[in-house]
């Protein structure tokens, strides 16, 4: 358990994760120490299982210790400036496009809630809050459903260095088959700090929190999201598995979803934008009633090695007062038109 406590991965270890991973060592040695130094002398030479076995239970507690010390509710109080972001808010209709071919659009909010559907014919209902896992899951194949021991907000502001710990309850249901599958998961997450990030449609000031899973008192998998407050959304996820490869997918457009007249406009701009616009450049469109502001960026060009030309782009929206940055990348189709991927 003592090797599982220091498992994560190294590219994310922070100055906290270096320190305790030095407090092992140390307690580890103290209890081998002091095991050894209460051993019975007369006890055979040859015979050591029992030294062994006390030494296991020694590391097992210390590790317990630890982790337990580890997974404590941590707020800084060095700390004094503004939070790095507040709860992300989301629309109906808006659909995000991710670097793994995946999309999902969103087909309602409900309070803290949110409901997408993805390409695959998921339904997914979950918090605004992205560090607590889809709270429900509902596809032709079955229904998983995850409760939480902690309110919904949990861990936001984000504060750099906060840590909260939760655990959630896993519900699993076959299509077709009786009972269900009951799982327990803990977690503890992290807001890392602030962090200036590049992806494919650009550069940004990043929010990163990560959050450790643990299953019966081991280490199972990190996930690290770097959130854009004026995205809204994180930009990219990066998911460490004990047993999986690495995932690290980033977010490659975000379409926004408007009336007729609106969305004809904007479709217009963005043709009228990609095909004519040097990168660098900006248009702008405004609706007839001044309610929604459109300012469009090109911000790089490539050709694939089929040809094809595509280009990355960001849009600053204002509607109705409140201010947006949309990423996007598109390319040329045969016909001349441009395709958001």
């Amino acid at each position: 358990m003592c090797r599982q406590a220091g498992a994560a991965p190294r590219e994310a270890e922070s100055v906290s994760g270096r320190r305790l991973q030095v407090l092992i060592r140390i307690e580890a040695i103290v209890a081998v120490m002091l095991v050894l130094g209460c051993a019975p002398q007369e006890q055979p030479t040859g015979d050591s299982r029992g030294v062994v076995d006390s030494v296991a239970s020694a590391l097992g507690r210390t590790a317990d210790a630890i982790r337990d010390r580890l997974s404590q509710d941590f707020t800084p109080t060095d700390y004094d400036g503004p939070p790095l972001a507040e709860l992300p808010v989301y629309r109906e209709g808006d659909t995000y496009t991710y670097s793994s071919g995946r999309s999902e659009i969103i087909t309602d909010t409900i309070e803290e809630q949110v409901i997408w559907e993805n390409d695959l014919d998921a339904t997914l209902e979950r918090y605004r809050n992205f560090v607590l896992p889809t709270a429900r899951t509902r596809t032709s194949r079955g229904e998983v459903r995850r409760s939480f021991d902690v309110q919904p907000d949990v861990l936001w502001p984000l504060i750099p260095g906060a840590r909260r710990q939760f655990a959630s309850e896993v519900r699993v249901q076959i299509a077709g088959q009786n009972g269900e599958r009951l799982f327990r998961r803990d977690w503890v997450c992290t807001v890392d700090g602030a962090e200036r990030i590049a992806v494919r449609f650009g550069e940004f000031e990043s929010v990163r929190v990560s959050c450790d899973r643990y299953s019966r008192g081991k280490w199972r998998e990190r996930r690290t999201w770097y959130y854009v407050p004026e995205v809204g959304h994180y930009v990219r996820r990066v998911d460490t598995h004990v047993q999986r490869e690495t995932r690290d997918i980033e977010l490659v457009s975000i379409e926004q979803a408007f009336n007729g007249t609106t969305k004809r406009a904007l479709y217009e701009l963005e043709q009228t934008t990609l095909e004519r616009m040097p990168s660098g450049k900006t248009a702008n469109w405004r609706s007839s009633d001044g309610t929604i502001a459109v300012s469009m960026t090109v911000l790089n060009t490539v050709k694939t090695e089929a040809g094809q030309f595509c280009r990355t782009f960001r849009q600053e929206i204002v509607d109705n007062g409140r201010s947006r940055l949309v990423p996007g990348l598109a390319c040329r189709a045969w016909n001349g038109r441009w395709v958001r991927l």
